[in-house]
């Protein structure tokens, strides 16, 4: 087994791809140019389709403000009346500063 063994793939089909790619947005740039209608057009499919989505975003938002607020409002708050927070009480996951003097 040579482990410096090498194949090679040949790349026509991705140069060809690209070449189609090329032409296509050349013949869109032409296009363009031709019917400039098609430009406005497109501009305001574009608009209405991104007021759409901001009209579905800012109602999603709406519904589950008005949801979380019951939800909040039931849970309620817990907390331990018996348990001292203090900083000084925390200790080191690991238990290598449990007996260490400072």
């Amino acid at each position: 087994m040579n482990p410096y063994r090498t194949e090679r793939q040949s790349t026509v089909g991705a140069a060809f791809g690209f070449l189609l790619i090329g032409v296509a947005i050349v013949g869109v740039i032409v296009l363009l140019c031709m019917y400039p209608q098609i430009l406005d057009s497109l501009a305001l499919t574009f608009f209405v389709i991104c007021c759409a989505i901001l009209l579905v975003v800012i109602g999603i938002g709406i519904v589950s403000a008005l949801l979380v607020l019951p939800m909040y409002a039931k849970k309620g708050v817990e907390y331990q009346t018996n348990i001292s927070y203090s900083i000084d009480d925390v200790k080191d996951v690991s238990g290598k500063m449990e007996d260490k003097k400072e």
